[in-house]
């Protein structure tokens, strides 16, 4: 085992199905990944379908709500969301409000949990990747979400990997999307989640992303 800051660590990992592992499980995951190269202690809290924010015809907690159920102890916390939001029209709302049925109220809801309940751990939150390109029925698109979490990530001065413009590969080029695509990969169409040799991909990229901070 490599000389590390990650080893031994213990990684709390919450989103939707880009954490969880879509059809494939979160054994494949570069959580799982990253845990095994560093023999750290995993818990991978990702959910399909899963939100940040409440939407009360939704019968899953949001993340902005489950988050106080995970492990109570964590050196590292990830939170990938966003695109459940955008699917489910939920409004961004304002830097300031507090109410969890907005993305922003979502997010600051959550960063004040995640605080108070590891007070000591490094956090880190994750946008959305460009998946789609779509527009929902408030006429807010990825890209709006990814920024809106930025913005309250930088209020909040927790640091935010913006996967839209960073993840390194895309979806929306077609050498990437023949190997990357986990869909193609089953020998079934395209869905934009992610193949066992995509996060194998990612685990190298995020590795340094959490050892830097």
């Amino acid at each position: 085992m490599e000389n590390s800051i990650l080893n031994g660590k213990t990684l709390v990992a919450l989103g939707d199905s880009l954490i969880y592992g879509s059809k494939l499980g979160n054994e494949a995951t570069w959580v799982a990944k990253l845990g095994k190269k560093h023999h750290m202690t995993c818990y991978n809290y990702g959910i399909n379908g899963n939100s940040i924010a409440k939407v009360d015809t939704e019968s899953k907690e949001p993340m902005c709500v489950r988050y106080a159920d995970m492990n109570d102890t964590a050196d590292y916390v990830v939170v990938l969301g966003g695109a459940n939001d955008l699917r489910l029209n939920v409004p961004i709302g304002e830097n300031t409000d507090k109410d969890i049925h907005t993305f922003k109220g979502a997010l600051n809801t959550l960063i004040n949990g995640l605080a108070e309940k590891y007070p000591k751990a490094k956090m880190l939150f994750m946008t959305n990747y460009r998946r789609w390109d779509k527009i929902n029925d408030n006429g807010d698109t990825e890209l709006d979400y990814v920024l809106a979490m930025e913005e309250i990530c930088h209020i909040h001065s927790v640091p935010c990997f913006n996967n839209y413009y960073n993840a390194g590969i895309s979806f929306y080029h077609p050498a990437h999307l023949a190997w990357m695509d986990e869909g193609i990969s089953l020998g079934e169409n395209s869905n934009r989640h992610f193949s066992d040799e995509a996060y194998t991909w990612f685990t190298d990229r995020y590795e340094k992303v959490l050892e830097s901070l």
